[in-house]
């Protein structure tokens, strides 16, 4: 089968932690022929940290066929209209030479918005059909501002949507779209996984963006709590955001700054390598259209705390695989984890059946549910 995939350049400028390009990867190695357009505006620095004034230039990365399409960007002025406008008519004076001796039986593109808008031009043209993956923000974000119309809207173009969690094809699905919603939960990349898991006692992490949606300050409030009783506890807070600096203050001001380590942004090797040592993993986010850290904390063998209503609560059984608590509770964070230090037996037995759970998620299960996706659309 030969797939076109839309992506923009957000989500592909790191290869190493592209979730997109995991998944295009995994594609491939059904056989199938993957080629995927990227936009990317004027000014911005390609994958190997080059600008250039072509509009197209290419690559083949692990068998995937990478088309970077350079187009005008208005920044943040243009996202309704003008930015969609110009990286159609870039992609649309190249796509001859995109799709040359390729016929791609679906248009897949990555998040409502920008990319759903782009692909809804282009599919008249490629005479074939589109489906949209929506991975969180991109509905969660208007969803909770009301806007429930443009969900709508972005949907209706498309042929299928996919949602990555239970959770959030409820919101997509309260739009009111015609078309169909299904859910296809994300996968992880296996072939970093540590070996072996050597769990440091009372060693407490967090991975993402140091952004408000993550929730850190609830993490380091609840470790701050911990902390007061086990003085050996330590708490690693993996990744980078304009939070940081607030982050870091908070830190001292609740005087635990010589118990927490930020390492800033660190490749996904070196991440598995944190968890494979970490004994819990923490992350309370909120608006989490599914949070592929978590499975990746759980192969890991970690202790894993998620929040209720999101859509980890697609994986994490609460008590039986990991935990769930209640959004922006500190203290139920702490809790768990007294629980889980009181009975040691049976958080390692969670802990055990979270780790075969989650090695079950794969982008290779993911990938054959699309493909089958893909074969039934007419």
């Amino acid at each position: 089968m030969d797939l076109l995939i839309l992506c923009h350049y957000g989500l592909y400028k790191d290869l190493s932690a592209s979730f997109v390009h995991a998944q295009a990867k995994s594609f491939a190695a059904l056989g199938n022929r993957v080629r995927v357009i990227i936009p990317i505006a004027y000014g911005k620095t390609d994958i190997n940290g080059k600008k250039t004034s072509k509009v197209l230039t290419t690559s083949n990365v692990d068998g995937v066929e990478l088309y970077y399409v350079r187009y005008l960007s208005l920044s943040g002025y243009g996202e309704k209209n003008w930015n969609v406008k110009m990286a159609t008519k870039a992609i649309m004076k190249k796509l001859s030479i995109i799709t040359k001796d390729f016929a791609p039986k679906v248009l897949y593109a990555h998040t409502l918005g920008f990319d759903s808008g782009v692909g809804a031009n282009l599919k008249s043209r490629l005479r074939c059909p589109l489906v949209v993956t929506s991975h969180g923000s991109d509905s969660s974000i208007p969803y909770e501002k009301g806007q429930l119309e443009s969900i709508r809207e972005w949907c209706d173009k498309a042929d299928r949507v996919v949602a990555v969690s239970s959770a959030l094809a409820r919101k997509i699905k309260e739009s009111g779209t015609k078309t169909e919603v299904d859910v296809i939960l994300n996968g992880f990349r296996t072939e970093h996984l540590p070996k072996t898991t050597q769990k440091i006692e009372k060693s407490f992490v967090q991975v993402g963006h140091l952004i408000d949606q993550k929730r850190v300050n609830i993490t380091i409030e609840a470790f701050a709590k911990i902390a007061e009783e086990m003085s050996d506890a330590t708490l690693t807070i993996i990744g980078d955001g304009a939070k940081r600096e607030e982050l870091e203050t908070l830190c001292k001001t609740l005087n635990i700054e010589d118990k927490v380590t930020f390492t800033g942004h660190i490749p996904n090797e070196k991440v598995l390598e944190h968890l494979s040592k970490s004994q819990f993993f923490i992350m309370p986010s909120v608006r989490e259209g599914f949070g592929i850290v978590y499975i990746e904390a759980m192969a890991c063998g970690c202790v894993t705390i998620g929040t209720k209503g999101e859509g980890i609560a697609d994986v994490i059984v609460n008590g039986e695989n990991g935990y769930l608590v209640t959004a922006d509770s500190p203290q139920e964070i702490v809790l768990v984890v007294e629980e889980c230090l009181k009975n040691i037996e049976t958080s390692k037995r969670i802990a055990n059946q979270g780790q075969q759970d989650a090695k079950k998620i794969t982008w290779e299960s993911n990938a054959q549910k699309y493909i089958q996706l893909f074969e039934e659309i007419k």
